[in-house]
């Protein structure tokens, strides 16, 4: 069955992502080995250093996200562009100012 989602109706909770606090809405958490959901992360709302087991995509939707990655040149991504991260690879990721993300990520759901 086809889900619709109307950015108005969504339920926000505030939830930790590794030490930091972010409001996040669920888009989809089944068992297709994936999950989204929106992020609201407020200005100078930085997730420390970590890495994740599967691959992530961050699609910045508002605001603007630095990302600092080893080995690799900080990178800011604004509103319209996106970022994907390979399983595995450390990183960081803060809000440069009030920023909104759709996060979409593979997950074993077993």
């Amino acid at each position: 069955m086809t889900r619709y989602l109307h950015f108005d109706e969504l339920q926000w909770t505030d939830v930790d992502v590794f030490g930091a606090t972010m409001s996040k809405a669920s888009v989809f958490e089944g068992n297709y080995d994936v999950r989204s959901g929106f992020f609201r992360m407020p200005a100078g709302c930085a997730v420390p250093p970590h890495h994740h087991t599967k691959w992530v995509q961050v699609m910045v939707l508002e605001g603007t996200m630095r990302v600092e990655q080893e080995g690799e040149l900080d990178s800011e991504v604004t509103a319209g562009s996106c970022y994907f991260v390979e399983a595995g690879e450390t990183h960081v990721e803060t809000a440069v100012e009030d920023t909104l993300v759709l996060v979409t990520q593979g997950e074993d759901r077993t």
